[in-house]
């Protein structure tokens, strides 16, 4: 009798151990689908324009790894939203124009602040961005989260696949050269508006809403910096 007992205690111990192993093993794959249902979200989305979900949908060692992630692109992102603010501004785009030349000039005191301040937060932004992209800087972000190799690996497989790599060198390239061609307008910018406060009483804006220069010398030396843009 005693016998039969201890076997039925131990296939029931052995039911129960199974039965926890097995709603673990399906906890952990719910988890696993989930991140990355959440990683697929912020990969599709426009990080330019839309916001990513901060809200964390996982548990454990895998929320560390969801907040670590979105944390990152959330950056990521801001710093995205600045720089095509930036390139979109309406202010920078009139600054070469005769309504500011005759508003703001001869002086030219606010396109001068204008500028030099627009100039910097492009910069600093731009920067951010082109050191976030890289890859040792996205392994850095997980690197003081105390978590196994298992999920250092699930957070560089969602951030750094293979596809990703070549995505991130792409984008390394693109900003590197949106960054050239703006600092480019800004250099041609601060040129024109010097020669303009430097030759003060020599240019005027017509009746028109057109510069006009007192020699072709000034002339020559205005289209030369505008046909550099």
């Amino acid at each position: 009798m005693k016998k039969k007992i201890i076997i039925i205690s131990v296939v029931i111990l052995a039911v129960v151990v199974i039965g926890v192993i097995g709603f673990f093993a399906m906890s952990d794959l719910r988890q696993g689908v989930i991140i990355r249902k959440e990683a697929d979200a912020i990969s599709k989305l426009d990080i330019t324009k839309n916001d990513i979900d901060m809200n964390i949908k996982t548990k454990g060692d895998y929320a560390v790894v969801e907040k670590t992630m979105k944390e990152y692109m959330n950056e990521y992102s801001n710093n995205c939203k600045v720089v095509v603010k930036v390139i979109e501004d309406e202010t920078i785009a009139k600054i070469l124009t005769a309504e500011n030349y005759k508003n703001d000039g001869p002086e030219f005191t606010t396109s001068k602040e204008y500028i030099a301040k627009t100039r910097a937060e492009f910069n600093e932004k731009m920067n951010a961005l082109i050191d976030m992209t890289s890859e040792e800087k996205m392994k850095e972000a997980i690197q003081n989260k105390n978590l196994s190799e298992e999920f250092v690996n699930l957070y560089n497989e969602l951030m750094l696949g293979d596809e990703i790599k070549v995505d991130l060198q792409q984008t390394v390239e693109a900003l590197q050269q949106s960054s050239k061609t703006i600092n480019n307008v800004f250099d041609i910018q601060e040129k024109v508006i010097d020669l303009l406060i430097a030759n003060k009483g020599k240019w005027d804006v017509n009746n028109n809403g057109e510069i006009e220069f007192q020699t072709q010398k000034l002339v020559n030396e205005y289209n030369n910096l505008i046909g550099n843009l």
